[in-house]
């Protein structure tokens, strides 16, 4: 049988495509530009709140701390990121206790599900397994076999339901704009940034 050898290119642009990391520049507002890389935290205030960025995996990671002693709330309803191909998606509302943090994920990750022992599964989101356990019992040879009456831990199908506008991506070297609306008390106030997403060296 003969051994297909994938080509030296093919190698080449699998290992430099994995290697490649982003970090982000905050562009807007202007008074807070500063870059987001992976190695520490981009430390600011923006009143009343205090703001840690980071870039974890090629995805920007922003804690939103409040270090007021009223809880503040962030109002998914009003609030939203804006992709860089320009659709809108929903971000979900969340309370910052005093003197703690909520996080958010740009772009978020999506729900998937795994299972403890090796299976074969297809692409778009769909795997799947048996669902016969090994059982406790054993031939008469000696060697354990398969029961039908055995089941094992749950196998999952997991499915993406891509009309799910909380879900989006961020390709290449290019913009999103996040628009974050909260409420204090008896007061609501907005804050909104666009970043740029960049190669790190």
């Amino acid at each position: 049988m003969k051994t297909l050898t994938p080509s030296p290119w093919v190698l080449a642009l699998v290992l430099i495509g994995g290697c490649t990391h982003y970090g982000y520049d905050l562009v807007r507002p202007p008074d807070l530009a500063r870059h987001v890389g992976s190695k520490e935290d981009a430390v600011f205030d923006y009143a009343p709140l205090t703001y840690r960025l980071r870039a974890v995996e090629n995805r920007l990671v922003m804690r939103i701390f409040n270090p007021t002693g009223d809880p503040i709330t962030l109002v998914g309803e009003r609030s939203y990121a804006v992709d860089p191909g320009g659709q809108s998606h929903p971000l979900r509302g969340q309370t910052i206790a005093p003197n703690t943090y909520i996080r958010l994920i740009l772009p978020p990750m999506r729900p998937y599900y795994y299972e403890s022992s090796p299976n074969f599964g297809f692409g778009l989101g769909l795997g799947f397994g048996s669902v016969y356990r090994r059982p406790w019992g054993y031939y008469p040879w000696g060697y354990p076999g398969y029961y039908p009456y055995y089941y094992d831990e749950p196998r999952y199908i997991t499915y993406y339901d891509e009309s799910d506008a909380s879900y989006w991506d961020w390709e290449g070297q290019t913009d999103a704009r996040i628009h974050l609306v909260f409420h204090q008390g008896q007061k609501m106030f907005e804050q909104e940034f666009l970043f740029h997403r960049v190669k790190e060296q």
